[in-house]
């Protein structure tokens, strides 16, 4: 098998001691779009804030919080670098991204080995329990779906993978 995509999923092949080895990258629906990708954004966005695409294709910051249009709970990526609304801005669909502390909910840098899910907060991340309250739908101002957004490589890079939202309300 020759590196490709399918079923969603990015298959790459390399030699590690002599055996040849197949990676498993991604998973979700980025695979029929190039890494990053160039959309027009549209508000002001940060490097490293989670987006989705409104229904004028422009990048919007994605959100977790309950009472707002299910559109926030499906992000695509993460804003490679800063925009200013109405201007370019490439998403990282499925790869690694640097992510600062403006970008975590509950916390100053990311834990290695932590997933990470979409916050309440709009475009950042937040680990499945924080300072913020653990993930609900009980209440006001709670989670209205549980988005997994990747996996922290390290204190400040994020391995973007993004899940399906499981919606908490119904």
């Amino acid at each position: 098998m020759t590196t490709r995509n399918i079923f969603n999923r990015s298959y790459t092949s390399f030699t590690s001691n002599g055996s040849q080895v197949w990676l498993v990258n991604g998973g979700g629906t980025t695979s029929s779009y190039t890494s990053p990708y160039t959309i027009f954004a549209g508000e002001n966005l940060s490097q490293g804030d989670v987006v989705y695409t409104s229904g004028n294709s422009l990048a919007v910051k994605a959100t977790a919080l309950s009472g707002v249009n299910s559109a926030f709970y499906y992000p695509i990526g993460v804003a490679a670098s800063s925009a200013t609304a109405g201007t370019e801005v490439e998403v990282n669909l499925d790869g690694v991204i640097v992510v600062t502390s403006a970008n975590i909910t509950g916390g100053t840098q990311l834990v290695p080995g932590t997933d990470y899910f979409l916050s309440k907060y709009k475009g950042q991340i937040t680990p499945y329990s924080t300072g913020s309250g653990i993930i609900s739908a009980s209440g006001l101002n709670q989670y209205g779906a549980s988005v997994r957004v990747g996996r922290a490589l390290s204190t400040s890079e994020l391995e973007v993978e993004i899940q399906p939202p499981i919606s908490l309300v119904s």
